[in-house]
């Protein structure tokens, strides 16, 4: 029996389809989101008034009782050195939300600077929309194995590669992404505006700097930014790494540790005075 071409088109076209949704079937039952009956539930601690910051805080909040304190953070090398030395001077908490954050020079330092307050005993909360951490996997994964620090994903890809396969089948809950960017400290000192967190903004490459501004805050606007940091934390669209991301290995672990202090013999990093800023000697 001969088919004509249309016949054939035809045919062609239906298998396609056919194909399609298996497909579809196949990945939609490998999408599904882990359930957060068992996540754990967490809030700002707001009595650190005996940290060091709040010490060095406190007196100039009540000196001016029911006001803020704002400090421009123009220059993105002095954005960066505020970040890194406020989970230097962290003693309780860091509650952190981005909406980017790269594996690069100044998203490995900055890491490294927060796991090393989470050895001090610092209880570390990392909230990253999920669109912004394409390549750090391993790295989140290894963050969250340690006993004070647990990460956080927005709306969540749960097909980790390629991501953009969940939009055919998700698209209304991905196209949901979460813009904001904190850097909270003891509640007693946050850093907010627009920077994401990556050599861009940063000013740790040539040729590209993106012109964004954040400021630098005390008072009791902090102690509001942490209740909405603990509102998107709560959110049912916030769900904790280790239901997403493999275990990683002690080795994966002990090569991401070391990751960091390989980077003062990258001259890159060295030109770019990153490094310089995270070493430097700063009394708060």
């Amino acid at each position: 029996m001969k088919m004509t071409v249309k016949q054939c088109a035809r045919d062609s076209v239906g298998l396609y389809i056919l194909f399609f949704c298996l497909s579809a079937g196949l990945i939609g039952g490998c999408s599904t989101l882990p359930s957060l009956d068992n996540r754990t539930a967490s809030t700002a601690i707001f009595n650190t008034g005996n940290t060091k910051l709040g010490r060095a805080i406190s007196p100039l909040v009540k000196s001016h009782p029911g006001k803020s304190g704002i400090y421009p953070l123009p220059d993105a090398r002095d954005a960066f050195a505020a970040r890194a030395l406020l989970a230097r001077a962290a003693e309780r908490t860091l509650d952190l939300q981005y909406y980017i954050w790269h594996g690069d020079l100044s998203g490995t330092l900055l890491l490294n600077a927060v796991r090393e307050a989470a050895d001090r005993g610092v209880r570390v909360r990392l909230l990253l929309d999920d669109h912004g951490t394409s390549g750090i996997d391993t790295t989140l994964a290894a963050l969250d194995s340690h006993p004070n620090i647990e990460v956080r994903l927005f709306n969540p890809f749960v097909i980790r590669k390629p991501r953009g396969i969940n939009y055919l089948f998700d698209f209304f809950r991905l196209n949901r992404r979460m813009h904001n960017k904190s850097f909270t400290a003891d509640n007693q000192v946050t850093i907010i505006g627009g920077r994401n967190v990556g050599d861009e903004y940063f000013g740790a490459t040539d040729g590209l700097l993106y012109v964004d501004l954040d400021v630098l805050a005390v008072g009791p606007v902090v102690s509001e930014m942490s209740k909405d940091f603990d509102r998107y934390w709560a959110s049912e669209s916030s769900y904790p790494v280790a239901g997403l991301l493999p275990a990683v290995s002690p080795a994966e672990i002990a090569e991401l540790a070391s990751a960091a202090s390989l980077i003062k013999d990258d001259p890159e990093a060295i030109a770019s005075t990153l490094y310089a800023i995270l070493l430097s000697s700063v009394n708060w």
